[in-house]
């Protein structure tokens, strides 16, 4: 973390307005700690006998499906992230501008979407079963049958998260890395051995950094696990929570807290004490030309993860969609649209609104206090979709049902619940970007309007904010693309009979209604396409 420009002592005549903007900086942060609390709070109260039920018969099942799911995706994702990030960051060849920017469009590809695509090979695999027990027998058949939904679960996740892995390692390819790479190539060394020797250790704690991203999106996966058949501890949250073992619920959102506890310990395990610098930091690589071994190696590690991640869901989707136009159900399907441009939108401003004023106070007053508030708005990203919403469902049922002026929040009845959410989840992606704008903005520029008589409030509106202008507009774009296409919370906390895009695309697969579903997915994945142009902006000066 780059030191906090920001933390700059209070003048004394601002002194008496501290505590109160100390106490209004942390209203945010304390909102996201909500559900850790309400979690904690439930999941301490007696379980009885069906907590002894579930902890001895299905608990097991669900971490050990968790842990070779998280092993499974993340493991894959390496594999296809670091290759490609290698070839496009180092090599020459034809394409590599369009596989530059391409290997990030999975991104926009929701992965119970993508999975949706794959249904009819899943489901095609009936004639390799009856090869299977024909050929090895009846233990060889039930066998083949518990395997393939992990495969293809694992492949569909992978395929889609992957891009967190290459985002992370092209930076250090291009850049941290440029100068020994640079060197080493001077001294004969070729491409291979410059890639194991000096390229990937340096890029260990990006690649861990990325991985880690992957492991706690798998973790917090419902509608891909679902979709084939899988238990792990996400989907067993959820079951708990449907039939009313609220206590169960609870414990098993703490232990799913504790698994990503776990997952970022690991993450920070390996990158502990591996600093790599170069003497020229900023240098651009010079990129060395492929050859015709290396051009078919680049294609193969970068159309491989690209086309099955992206490329045929997306064609499967415009198919289905095409094929089932005339039959489309367009007034469900508007409404849903409608309404997950409303929940997105809200949550979007809701999102810049906390930032502004979590950032905002860092960089008008400074302090210890008000940079420990913003580091806790950042918590809710680490935070699984199945805790945020059974710690939120729990505190809007409390204050519906124990507080008569708060009936209005029933769950069944508003969605406060689900902006609730959102907010606490996705409000660290509108602050990573405009604390970063901050940091890049000299700490001189506050100070001036401070020392011309203006007040640390009316400066952060008249100077800093319009110079970080782009970063909440990145933020705010961030934030309404995740809301746009989450799909865990709004299944558990949705008003009754309401549908958004993904719970609508969700519900269909679920009926078997495979084409109908293609519309709403397919307009996820086009929204999710614009949610990328912020991204490939923040890209551009890795990859001059």
């Amino acid at each position: 973390m780059p030191a906090d420009r920001s933390a700059k002592p209070l003048p004394p005549r601002h002194a008496a307005g501290r505590r109160f903007v100390v106490a209004g900086v942390w209203l945010p942060a304390l909102v996201v700690l909500v559900p850790v609390l309400v979690v904690l709070w439930r999941a301490g109260m007696p379980g009885g006998e069906e907590w002894t039920r579930i902890s001895e018969e299905r608990l097991p099942g669900y971490l050990r499906q968790t842990l070779i799911l998280v092993a499974g995706v993340t493991s894959l994702s390496i594999v296809f992230g670091v290759p490609a990030a290698w070839f496009v960051s180092t090599c020459r060849f034809p394409g590599r501008r369009f596989f530059e920017v391409a290997m990030l469009l999975p991104i926009a590809m929701p992965g119970f979407i993508a999975a949706v695509a794959y249904v009819d090979a899943f489901r095609g695999l009936i004639p390799f079963y009856i090869w299977i027990r024909k050929n090895f027998g009846v233990d060889a058949f039930l066998k083949s049958q518990e395997i393939m939904p992990w495969i293809f679960a694992t492949v569909v996740l992978a395929a889609t998260l992957f891009p967190y892995v290459y985002l992370s390692c092209r930076a250090v390819f291009a850049r941290q890395a440029a100068g020994p790479l640079e060197a080493a190539r001077l001294l004969g060394a070729g491409a291979f051995r410059r890639f194991l020797t000096i390229a990937l250790p340096m890029a260990r704690p990006a690649v861990a950094a990325g991985a880690a991203l992957v492991a706690m999106e798998a973790v917090n996966d419902y509608g891909v696990v679902s979709h084939f058949g899988l238990s792990p501890l996400t989907p067993g949250v959820f079951r708990a929570w449907n039939e009313g073992q609220l206590v169960s619920a609870m414990r098993l959102a703490v232990v799913l807290m504790a698994v990503v506890v776990v997952l970022l310990a690991a993450e920070r395990w390996q990158r502990g004490g591996k600093k790599f610098s170069s003497d020229s930091p900023d240098m651009p690589l010079t990129r060395a030309d492929a050859g015709i071994t290396g051009t078919a190696l680049a294609w193969l590690a970068c159309g491989l993860p690209l086309v099955l991640g992206f490329v045929i869901p997306g064609w499967r989707l415009l198919r289905w969609t095409l094929a089932s136009w005339d039959v489309m159900n367009w007034p469900d399907n508007l409404r849903a649209a409608g309404n997950s441009f409303l929940l997105a939108s809200g949550a979007a401003l809701l999102v810049v609104v906390g930032t502004i004023i979590l950032v905002g106070g860092c960089r008008a007053y400074g302090g210890r206090w008000l940079v420990l508030a913003r580091q806790t708005g950042i918590l809710g990203y680490a935070y699984p979709s199945a805790m945020v919403a059974v710690g939120t469902g729990v505190l809007v049922s409390v204050l519906a049902f124990d507080f008569p002026g708060w009936a209005w929040l029933a769950l069944s009845a508003s969605t406060f619940g689900l902006f609730l959410a959102y907010f606490i989840r996705f409000l660290a992606v509108g602050i990573q970007p405009a604390a970063a704008a901050f940091e890049r903005l000299p700490a001189s520029l506050h100070e001036a309007g401070r020392m011309l008589g203006t007040g640390p409030l009316r400066t952060l509106r008249v100077v800093d904010l319009p110079l970080i202008r782009p970063a909440l507009v990145a933020g705010a774009t961030l934030a309404f693309i995740d809301v746009f296409k989450e799909l865990t919370m709004t299944l558990v906390l949705r008003p009754f009979n309401f549908e958004t895009l993904a719970t609508l695309t969700f519900r269909l697969t679920d009926e078997s209604r495979i084409p109908e579903a293609a519309l709403p997915g397919l307009l996820m994945v086009a929204l999710g396409l614009l949610g990328l142009i912020p991204l490939v902006r923040l890209m551009r000066p890795a990859s001059k």
